[in-house]
């Protein structure tokens, strides 16, 4: 199972290498962390702002895994699933690791500069959102980029 390397975690795809058990393993490991990330984002996000930003946060989620979808190539994609979910598992942690760097740097830099009143927590979910939006693009560049290497070459006749 890979935790950061994109690069081989597509190099065993490529090759067919993922297993059914380690497709399972990655999609049972990404649903738990996306669902934890995204009710505790719901909780927070009513209990700071209100549920128009609920709806919001809901339709980004949403519109995000359509746009996934869409990158596989839509009903004509194969093994969607398996490797968003892969993927997924990847660029989720990798998007973790980059946004509590980021949100501890804008805390210290807050408290460095004696400007607290930026780092609300209003703030601090429009810059999760923003995050998200990031990790939807980046997996859906990856899948779209596994879906053309492994399209069907053309065989030409050489006479």
């Amino acid at each position: 199972m890979y935790f950061w390397k994109i690069k081989l975690l597509k190099e065993d795809i490529r090759q067919d290498k993922l297993t059914q058990k380690q497709s399972y393993i990655y999609l049972f490991s990404f649903m738990v962390l996306y669902v934890a990330l995204f009710v505790q984002g719901i909780v927070q996000i009513y209990a700071s702002w209100n549920i128009e930003m609920v709806v919001v946060q809901s339709f980004l989620a949403f519109f995000g895994i359509l746009y996934i979808y869409h990158k596989n190539g839509g009903g004509k994609g194969k093994n969607f699933i398996k490797y968003s979910s892969a993927i997924g598992w990847v660029f989720l942690l990798r998007s973790l690791f980059f946004m509590s760097i980021g949100m501890f740097n804008l805390f210290v830099m807050t408290y460095l500069f004696d400007i607290q009143e930026l780092f609300s927590v209003k703030n601090s979910i429009l810059i999760g959102m923003m995050f998200e939006v990031l990790l939807y693009w980046r997996i859906g560049k990856h899948i779209e980029s596994l879906k053309l290497l492994q399209s069907p070459k053309k065989v030409t006749k050489v006479l």
